[in-house]
């Protein structure tokens, strides 16, 4: 009865992994901005169509935490088999996320970047794709061992997240007093000031943050 219901194009989910992230901490918590829906929203499993073929898929699902969810198959891919269900689920919102903000902010080969929260979901797969696209690339972090997490990915140059001050002075510095092109935001207060001032006259602040977002105007 429950395939029965089924669109065309949805399907049954019965989830095996699902992948938590910043998002999902400001919706249990009561901060996110207008309706989240519900938690979790990426997973990974075995997807059954209208037709009863299945087949093991990730991407978006409503309600993901049940044990067997609901989703529109455009909203979900195949799952390469070399990957497991545990790895998939971490790729949806924060993959997306990233090219989005990219393809928005006009990133191209050479281009001067700042990615905050660089050790973060959004900020580890933004600073792949900065790479990927040949940008010159500052990362900012806080404790130490995420520093040395940004090591790995030879990100070279890396500034605080925690002090919009030493991040405005160490950015100046390794980028030569040169303005930025690109600045890939999550971080609020004085950090967004500072990205603003960092700017060269045609740079573009992408704003992905939930907390102290300034209006348009």
């Amino acid at each position: 009865a429950y395939l029965g219901s089924l669109g065309e194009e949805e399907v049954l989910l019965r989830v095996q992994a699902v992948g938590l992230n910043f998002r999902d901490v400001l919706n249990v918590l009561g901060e996110y901005p207008g309706d989240p829906g519900p938690p979790g929203a990426d997973a990974a499993g075995v997807a059954t169509k209208s037709d009863a073929s299945t087949q093991h898929m990730f991407g978006l699902a409503d309600a993901p935490l049940a044990s067997v969810s609901h989703s529109v198959e455009l909203f979900l891919g195949p799952k390469p088999a070399s990957m497991s269900f545990e790895e998939a689920c971490t790729l949806p919102v924060t993959w997306s996320t990233t090219h989005v903000a990219m393809e928005r902010g006009c990133e191209r080969s050479g281009d001067s970047s700042v990615i905050h929260a660089a050790a973060g979901g959004v900020g580890f797969k933004a600073v792949e794709y900065a790479q990927w696209l040949g940008a010159s690339v500052v990362g900012t972090a806080g404790r130490p061992h995420k520093h040395a997490q940004l090591r790995t990915m030879t990100i070279g140059q890396m500034c605080s997240s925690r002090d919009a001050s030493a991040f405005a002075v160490g950015t100046a510095r390794l980028f030569d007093g040169h303005r930025l092109h690109c600045v890939l935001n999550s971080l609020s207060i004085d950090f967004i000031s500072t990205s603003f001032a960092l700017l060269e006259d045609s740079g573009t602040l992408l704003e992905i943050g939930k907390r102290g977002v300034w209006s348009q105007e």
